[in-house]
């Protein structure tokens, strides 16, 4: 159905103005297929009786008539208006070869009639004046018809077939009652979609009518409309009242300067002109609208920034002396940021936002650009704050890259999405330096005064402290306490943790994995930090923290070379040898060299791959699914175990588990903890448990707290547990030492608190 609506073209989509309408090549293609059929019809139909009669000019005629209808068919898309008048003369001829192969004169006239459809088929696929055309050439078989005239003496047929009659008044019953309707209601439907379609502009005229109200005449800003040459065509209340209009002036041809005088119509382009209008400055505003010979002029009163930014200039003025400037960019300095910032305050009694910007590319221009050509790019930053008409206010250089500024808004909604971003727009535009283009990004970092500070130190300080958190995808950040301290925290840590792989001052605890019995069959190793500052700092910390500032695959290499280390003891001391299970990242697992730092680590132990367990995330395996898969089918031949960590957490892909090398599932803890009060858990579970057998998948159980859960868990077919009820992490020591006294097995009551 699809295929037919579209050769069809029953969709009646907007085409480029020029092009033909869906619904003219849509009438034309139903009437050719059915007129294609008819022929079709007939010349299957009349072949043998025209073979046996040697009738061979009828077999001619109809597949001629069957070929060319198809061929028009084929190039009804393309040709559309010569497909078109090709079926209009092919109904002509259809018509003229009745009455020269037609010994019957009355079936002749029957014939004839054919062409009477001309004038509907024309009408609808070409136009009046095509079917208009036809309707007088129509008056050739009227006349034929009423006059008797016989033209088969002209080929001199003597015979025609039997069953002529059917054929004839057969065709022009279905041209009349089937082609023709089907064409006609086809040309119906457009016309009540097209119907439907003004309708719906009509009523987005209405709502634009309604925007255009809202937006222009009920605006609570001075807003006027001119022409290409600056004459007042409307204006709203606004406008009346701030330019104190008595009389209406839409109507009398009155210029936009005869109001403005001042308003610099030479530079159409220019944009936030400020003006002097009866004492009060106002800026002004325009946008295109409709076409380029109507334009919109807003004004607001601003007065009171002028005031603020000549009393600025003023105090700028006052203190250009050296301990106000930096020595090296000769802008003005932290010191003068400072002063001024509590001068503004102290005089308006209004709040205001103190931002710091500066390049999240600032150091690899420092790396690529000599030191003078990176102040010029900041000077040159600094330039474009102090230009902009609307926006920052008291720019300085407060040292290492960055700049900061004031600026005035009442919401900070308002702030971060038009005022900052528009700054933002015109930092970032590109910077040519001694010819060569540098491209920056800026971010930025912002305090409220005084909400944010008791003074301008603190304000500024607090600003810097945000930018910290401003990054490439979230480059403007507003100061927040609890953030800011957050990420003061977070940092230390990161110091302290980057402090501790440095001097391998992790620990390494292990978690035995037990049978139903309680028989160790393997252990997880686990990273302890014990921080002489901090104290014992829990993984859920740190391990994040460690992924966050790229010192993952550090940790991991510990980890890796620790237990290698610490199964070689083990080995030498005669503890019985169980696999030892590792966690891998996806930081770790998409790293090139991994697997040869793996096998040197084993190498370096003399220990075999097979005691040694790879536990991945899934989000190890979704990241680059084909390196993933070759990694993984390389780990298995070298002899490692393969297995998938918290399965059940999120949105776990079980169909994807089919498709990787994997030996062992570990069910997150989050399954196994309501399998005991839970039906549709132990459903769940249950029906893991059938999917892992049926694709050679050991399931290894996180987390087992009871007994009950052991033992429906058992009941399933789990052969691997793993949790508090049978053992804890522990040291190394205290494992070595429990083997020692109880052997393998780790049992809840013969647990030794180590």
């Amino acid at each position: 159905m699809h295929y037919l609506s579209n050769f069809f073209l029953l969709n009646d989509q907007l085409v480029p103005y020029g092009q033909i309408a869906n619904w003219r090549i849509s009438a034309l293609r139903i009437t050719l297929t059915l007129v294609m059929l008819l022929c079709f019809g007939i010349a299957c139909h009349t072949y043998s009786s025209a073979i046996e009669l040697n009738l061979i000019y009828v077999v001619a005629l109809t597949i001629s008539f069957f070929v060319s209808v198809l061929i028009l068919l084929i190039a009804s898309k393309r040709f559309y208006v010569f497909s078109a008048h090709a079926l209009l003369v092919a109904i002509v001829a259809a018509s003229v070869a009745m009455n020269l192969f037609l010994t019957d004169l009355e079936l002749a006239k029957v014939g004839s009639m054919f062409m009477y459809s001309c004038p509907i088929i024309s009408l609808m696929l070409l136009g009046y004046k095509t079917a208009l055309s036809y309707a007088v050439l129509n008056i050739i078989p009227f006349y034929m018809i009423t006059k008797n005239i016989d033209l088969s003496d002209v080929t001199g047929i003597a015979q025609q077939l039997p069953d002529a009659n059917l054929y004839i008044t057969g065709l022009i019953f279905l041209f009349f009652n089937i082609c023709i309707p089907l064409a006609v209601a086809r040309t119906i439907v457009a016309a009540k979609r097209l119907n439907k379609t003004i309708m719906t502009a009509n009523t987005h005229l209405k709502d634009k009518n309604e925007l255009y109200r809202t937006l222009f005449t009920e605006s609570n800003k001075a807003k006027i409309i001119v022409d290409e040459n600056f004459v007042i065509s409307d204006l709203n209340q606004q406008a009346i009242e701030m330019f104190a209009i008595k009389n209406n002036i839409k109507d009398k041809n009155i210029k936009l300067s005869s109001l403005l005088p001042s308003l610099d119509y030479n530079k159409p382009n220019t944009q936030n002109q400020i003006v002097k209008y009866k004492g009060n400055y106002l800026q002004a505003n325009y946008q295109y609208v409709m076409s380029a010979n109507y334009r919109v002029y807003d004004f607001y009163d601003c007065t009171q920034e002028q005031l603020i930014k000549q009393n600025l200039s003023m105090m700028e003025q006052e203190n250009k002396r050296l301990r106000f400037r930096d020595s090296q960019t000769k802008l003005p300095n932290r010191e003068y940021f400072e002063i001024q910032c509590d001068k503004l305050s102290a005089k308006y009694q209004k709040d205001f936002y103190i931002v710091v910007t500066q390049s999240a590319n600032n150091e690899y221009l420092d790396l690529k650009l000599t030191k003078a050509d990176s102040q010029t790019l900041l000077i040159n930053a600094y330039k474009r704050l102090k230009t902009m008409t609307e926006g920052p206010l008291l720019c300085a250089y407060i040292g290492a890259g960055k700049l900061a500024f004031i600026i005035s808004a009442d919401l900070q909604s308002e702030l971060q999405n038009k005022l900052l971003t528009q700054i933002k727009s015109t930092l970032d535009k590109t910077y040519n330096v001694l010819g060569i283009k540098c491209q920056q990004s800026f971010l930025f970092g912002f305090a409220k005064y005084l909400d944010d500070g008791k003074n301008s130190a603190i304000v500024l300080s607090n600003a810097c402290e945000a930018l910290k958190l401003a990054n490439c995808n979230i480059p403007l950040s507003g100061y927040n306490e609890k953030q800011s301290q957050a990420f003061i925290e977070k940092h230390e840590i990161s110091m302290l943790l980057d402090e501790a792989l440095q001097q391998n001052a992790l620990s390494v605890y292990y978690q035995p994995k037990v049978n139903s019995g309680g028989e160790c069959i393997g252990l997880e190793a686990l990273a302890r930090w014990n921080s002489p500052i901090l104290g014992n700092v829990s993984p859920v910390v740190f391990i994040p923290i460690a992924e966050e500032y790229r010192m993952v695959s550090r940790l991991t290499d510990l980890i890796i070379q620790k237990v290698c280390a610490q199964i070689a003891d083990w080995n030498k001391a005669g503890i019985p040898n169980v696999p030892v299970a590792i966690n891998i990242s996806l930081i770790d697992f998409s790293q090139t060299d991994f697997m040869s730092k793996l096998v040197k680590h084993l190498a370096d132990f003399d220990v075999k791959p097979h005691q040694i367990e790879l536990e991945l995330t899934e989000t190890s395996l979704e990241a680059n699914q084909a390196h993933s898969l070759n990694l993984m089918q390389t780990l298995q031949s070298w002899g490692f175990t393969i297995s998938v960590d918290d399965f059940g957490v999120g949105y776990s892909n079980i169909a994807r588990l089919a498709d990787y090398p994997i030996n062992k599932l570990k069910l997150d803890r989050s399954l196994i903890s309501q399998v005991t009060n839970s039906a549709r858990q132990q459903s769940l579970v249950k029906a893991i448990h059938v999917m892992c057998e049926e694709l050679d998948i050991k399931c290894v159980a996180e987390g087992v707290e009871t007994q009950d859960q052991v033992e429906i868990m058992t009941q399933m077919g789990c052969k691997e547990f793993q949790g508090f009820y049978f053992a804890k992490p522990m040291a190394a020591d205290a494992y070595r030492d429990h083997v020692k006294r109880y052997g393998l097995r780790f049992l809840i009551d013969e647990a030794i608190e180590s």
